[in-house]
């Protein structure tokens, strides 16, 4: 049978400031984004006539194969009404799926920034992750820092937690082998947006990806509030035993 072992490692990663120019121009962010379908979000009226001219949202976004949206994860956002219209738009983006793919474990998970002002909507691409503290206001400028296991009040006890499995000529492969995966646990507990960051052979890691999607925790707390978290896992598969 072969055996598992779990080196856990933590990563917080923060996001630039943005730079928010007199005008909204999106062309460079679309771009850098490689988008081939674009929706902007609305800043609806509503939010507008209770007197919030200004706001932000921060995403995460899971993406397929195809270039097709799977998750808007919501790292901050200043108003419920705006967190709405911005995963709503984004639900509907395409990615450009590009001539030459980049190796497994080079993959970037498009984190967005979004931008309401008087003047329009503007966004803000990163291609790392992030999380905004929930204790402060977020604003345009502010950093974005998550948390990793290590720093929540305890480390989320698993409740779902299938490891990876390899049969014929894959279960050869693992023997050896790593993987590691980099992924944000919400607030419910349920893994998302989770990548591989390096693997040893793209089977494995896909492999190992697609039991780290279903995982589930309790949910991550920071200073007795329930938060989002972000977390690395390096899987060390070893020789079956005889």
């Amino acid at each position: 049978m072969t055996t598992l072992r779990l080196l856990l490692c933590c990563a917080g990663i923060a996001l630039l400031p943005a730079v928010l120019a007199d005008e909204p121009a999106n062309d460079t962010s679309v771009a850098k984004l490689r988008l081939d379908i674009f929706v902007l979000p609305e800043f609806p009226d509503y939010v507008r006539a209770s007197g919030n001219h200004k706001g932000v949202v921060t995403v995460a976004i899971g993406r397929d194969a195809e270039g097709r949206v799977t998750d808007v994860l919501v790292l901050d956002s200043t108003h419920p009404r705006l967190t709405q219209t911005t995963t709503n738009a984004v639900r509907q983006w395409k990615f450009k799926i590009p001539a030459n793919p980049a190796p497994v474990g080079h993959e970037v998970v498009p984190i967005v920034r979004f931008l309401f002002t008087s003047k329009g909507i503007a966004i803000v691409s990163a291609l790392t992750g992030s999380l905004a503290s929930k204790d402060r206001d977020v604003n345009e400028n502010a950093p974005v820092i998550l948390p990793s296991f290590a720093d929540l009040d305890s480390p989320p006890v698993p409740i779902n937690h299938p490891m990876p499995r390899f049969t014929g000529r894959l279960a050869e492969a693992a023997q050896g082998g790593t993987v590691t995966v980099k992924f944000f646990l919400d607030e419910t507990g349920k893994v998302r947006v989770p990548i591989i960051l390096e693997c040893s052979a793209p089977e494995l890691g896909l492999a190992t990806l697609a039991a780290v999607e279903q995982w589930t925790f309790t949910p991550p707390r920071a200073a007795g509030h329930e938060t989002i978290a972000l977390e690395t896992q390096t899987f060390a598969f070893g020789s079956p035993k005889l």
